[in-house]
């Protein structure tokens, strides 16, 4: 794993709300090689998991679970799919 690249994710905060109301939070460590993701909807957290990050370099991840997840970083937001989380 490139730490150089995942410092870039150190101690930063990320959310994505959509219309019905579902929260989506992504909360990296100090050293940027693992995020914590909250889901919920009306204050009930359905998802609180814990997840390894690994980088492919140039401002792009991917999640070291079993279902791997690619992502980018640009600027103050994280695209994953077709959801952007915006950091707070």
């Amino acid at each position: 794993m490139d730490t150089e690249q995942t410092n870039i994710l150190s101690n930063r905060v990320f959310q994505h709300k959509n219309f019905v109301g579902s929260k989506t939070t992504w909360t990296f460590n100090e050293a940027g090689n693992k995020v914590n993701i909250k889901a919920g909807w009306l204050g009930i957290n359905t998802i609180n998991s814990t997840i390894g990050i690994e980088s492919l370099g140039g401002g792009r991840f991917i999640t070291q679970n079993f279902m791997k997840q690619k992502f980018t970083i640009e600027e103050n937001k994280i695209k994953s799919g077709p959801v952007i989380l915006k950091e707070i």
